[in-house]
């Protein structure tokens, strides 16, 4: 992911609030992480604030995920990816998993912004290129989807993010790493994910 092109991109405030719910009752320790990184602005208590509707510079936001699997460990990680469909809002069209897996990357662009100006507009129909990708491969006569993410988050969080959508509509889903494919941590450009259910 070129680091330059991502100097102009933002991330919706709505976001944070998925760590801070990752942290549970530790909202401190997630909260001091995010202020140092220069998110939102401290309150009395000390719990960061943010602005839902306001968008923040995503190199800060990908510092506090850094930052998070390096000082908690990558199950942290993967519990703020678990958190982010918990409290998502989703369209009428989602009603199975695989319109569930589909729209991750129409959410994902949603979220984000180039320049202020939002990386999918649902008016037109258009996605602004910049970020990566969640992709959507059903493998034709199998319960199993297949995912290449090439974006620029943590492998552990886009691997629970994929799990609780997959959960979400089949309970029996599971997601692996394609250990054949590419890792983001080890250099690679992209993670590849098996999801499969019953």
């Amino acid at each position: 992911m070129d680091k330059a092109r991502l100097e102009n991109i933002q991330v919706l405030g709505a976001n944070l609030s998925n760590v801070l719910n990752a942290f549970g009752s530790f909202q401190l320790l997630a909260s001091r992480i995010m202020l140092e990184e220069g998110l939102g602005a401290e309150s009395a208590d000390g719990i960061v604030q943010f602005e839902r509707d306001r968008w923040y510079p995503v190199t800060r936001w990908l510092a506090t995920f850094e930052r998070i699997g390096r000082e908690y460990g990558e199950s942290m990680l993967g519990q703020v990816g678990l958190a982010v469909p918990k409290n998502a809002i989703f369209p009428p069209f989602v009603t199975d998993i695989d319109s569930a897996l589909k729209s991750v990357d129409v959410a994902y662009h949603m979220n984000h912004a180039l320049d202020g100006v939002p990386m999918f507009s649902p008016t037109t129909g258009t996605m602004l290129e910049g970020i990566g990708h969640y992709g959507y491969s059903r493998v034709p006569g199998k319960k199993q989807i297949i995912s290449e993410c090439n974006n620029p988050y943590p492998c552990p969080f886009d691997l629970h993010l994929l799990l609780a959508m997959a959960q979400r509509f089949e309970s029996t889903a599971t997601v692996v790493h394609d250990t054949a494919k590419p890792c983001r941590k080890h250099g690679g450009p992209s993670c590849t994910y098996i999801v499969k259910w019953v």
